[in-house]
């Protein structure tokens, strides 16, 4: 019965924030120059973040470091100014992928921010991009589901639920603590089932284990 009620309360949330039909503010633009793709994000170097990135699948899309705007570089001008940061994204085959991007001091395990998109690549290369809002679900995978291609997790705060993987997405293992993103949409079932966009492991207590990292830019 707990369950049951935790999942209701998350459904009325997400039906509130939906009627209140507020856009977030992008953290994020899409450039698009000479041919190519770019990420937008602003960053201050003076105050020792970076940010740094990894794509979920990494055989969806080939990414660059996140590196100042030409003309634009750490101290250059205005100590404490902001800097705009570019990576580059090419496609590489068809499917979809998440990018996190994450702004942060190399020498400390706090994130200040977390910026993941969701990226779909159609057969004829042509890239689409939406942002996740929000955080992922943390979770232990409790069982797995192969036929089907799901699995049974158990989240702290929403008891366990049944996460539908797309057929080409390799899943977790049991036992294994990952983080979930989703569509932000649950069935009122139980346990409640939510679909699956992206995922990546996590080794407590706040290791970040990525399945395709890439270097923190300098």
């Amino acid at each position: 019965m707990k369950n049951v009620l935790m999942i209701l309360l998350s459904l009325m949330m997400l039906c509130g924030a939906v009627a209140e039909d507020v856009q977030p503010e992008m953290p994020f633009q899409i450039i698009q120059e000479d041919g190519k793709t770019f990420i937008e994000v602003t960053g201050n170097p003076s105050t020792g973040y970076i940010w740094t990135i990894f794509p979920i699948v990494s055989d969806i899309v080939n990414v660059t470091d996140p590196a100042p705007v030409d003309g634009e570089s750490a101290g250059e001008d205005l100590v404490g100014a902001p800097v705009t940061y570019r990576v580059e994204v090419e496609a590489a085959a068809a499917g979809e992928t998440i990018l996190v991007l994450r702004y942060l001091r190399p020498w400390e395990m706090d994130i200040q921010q977390e910026v993941p998109i969701l990226v779909n690549v159609d057969e004829n290369g042509e890239m689409f991009f939406m942002y996740l809002e929000g955080m992922p679900m943390a979770m232990t995978v409790v069982e797995i589901m192969e036929e089907e291609h799901m699995i049974l997790a158990e989240s702290e705060t929403l008891g366990q639920l049944i996460c539908t993987f797309p057929e080409d997405m390799p899943l977790p293992t049991a036992g294994e603590n990952v983080r979930i993103w989703s569509n932000g949409v649950m069935a009122l079932s139980f346990p409640g089932r939510i679909n699956v966009l992206g995922w990546e492991t996590v080794a407590p207590p706040q290791a970040r284990m990525m399945e395709a990292p890439v270097e923190d830019a300098e």
